[in-house]
């Protein structure tokens, strides 16, 4: 970042001042060109570029060397190679993806496999509103397809929140109602809907701290795009947690004095996921303070819990039953410590207030 101090002009009644002539050719601007002035609340001017390219391109080089007439050991390598070669050329998907670029291309001097190319596509469903544009035996254009003006990041977060719900009540309840045999591929399918969201919300974010206009248009400060990147990560640890809680319960199940009391807890952190989301996004001083009470009863409700390791005998004879417990409780306690996180990120404002 380079600054420049400018002197402020008067010419008739109009306060002038010149901009930088690097800005001004890096934009290929002159005489003619509209530019948007526009005033922030933190007292501070931006400038926008209204001619402004917003397509932002990046170009990967993927290709493989022909392995005809190869050792059987050499073949296995190739195997090793290729598939490292393929999970670096994703994660580089998955970082422009997220970086903003609107078109990804892939180019290879070789033709790309059906094996491959599958690959590839399977990778990028789990990245919303990037599709593939074009593609032939060399080349897959990507392009996300999405406006990100019209992307709103409070009900992309609300949305995670809702699937989330539904997942935490759906494995607290199955401890009563029986685990169906799919129970486990539903909420891992969710789980993986919940990362698709948290990717859009932090690309969304990332291109409006690399575009101001794009910031001034959804109406976000700096502070309240960080607040959002750390709920949202927060929202997408706690459904890995919970993808993996069903697991645990499994096991439980038959204990039902354990699993009533693993009930009555999951119905205390359910009132802390509701009480903390609204005091993150309506900034609300008693919403919190109820989630504070809420983590107090669950805390009782978790010692309680963890007084049945060493009491039940069938639990501290039984390595299945004393694992399952263990590691149900930390689930639990890292669940709750989401919800009191995201409750934190609201008190720095209604404290100001």
């Amino acid at each position: 970042m380079t600054i420049y101090t400018r002197i402020l002009q008067q010419i008739g009644s109009s306060i002038l001042i010149s901009l930088p002539n690097d800005w001004i050719k890096k934009n290929s601007l002159g005489k003619g060109n509209n530019l948007t002035v526009e005033t922030n609340i933190d007292n501070t001017v931006s400038i926008y570029n209204d001619y402004q390219e917003e397509e932002i391109k990046i170009e990967f080089e993927y290709g493989q060397e022909d392995s005809n007439q190869q050792s059987q050991n050499d073949i296995i390598e190739q195997v090793e190679i290729k598939d490292k070669v393929i999970k670096i050329l994703l994660n580089k998907i998955f970082g422009a993806y997220l970086l903003g670029y609107n078109r990804i291309n892939i180019h290879s001097k070789n033709q790309i496999s059906f094996e491959d190319s599958e690959t590839i596509k399977k990778a990028t469903r789990k990245l919303i509103g990037l599709e593939i544009v074009d593609e032939n035996s060399y080349n897959i254009h990507l392009q996300f397809l999405i406006d990100a003006k019209t992307l709103n990041i409070e009900k992309i977060l609300s949305m995670m929140n809702s699937i989330i719900t539904g997942m935490f009540k759906e494995t607290i309840r199955s401890l009563s109602e029986g685990f169906g045999r799919d129970l486990k591929k539903k909420i891992d399918s969710r789980d993986d809907e919940i990362d698709r969201q948290y990717f859009l919300l932090v690309r969304v974010i990332r291109t409006a701290i690399m575009n101001k206009k794009l910031a001034s248009n959804l109406n976000l400060s700096n502070i309240d795009m960080l607040d959002y990147r750390i709920a949202a990560n927060y929202l997408e640890n706690a459904g890995d947690l919970i993808a993996e809680l069903v697991s645990y319960l499994s096991e439980l199940r038959e204990k039902k004095q354990i699993a009533d009391l693993i009930r009555k807890t999951g119905y205390s952190l359910e009132e802390m996921q509701h009480y903390s989301i609204e005091a993150f996004t309506s900034t609300s001083r008693d919403k919190a303070f109820k989630v504070n009470e809420n983590y107090e009863e669950f805390k009782e409700l978790i010692s309680e819990l963890k007084k049945h390791i060493t009491s039940d005998k069938e639990i501290v004879i039984n390595d299945k039953y004393s694992i399952a417990m263990i590691n149900s409780i930390s689930c639990l306690d890292k669940i709750a410590k989401c919800w009191i996180d995201i409750t934190d990120l609201a008190k720095p404002t209604y404290m100001l207030k």
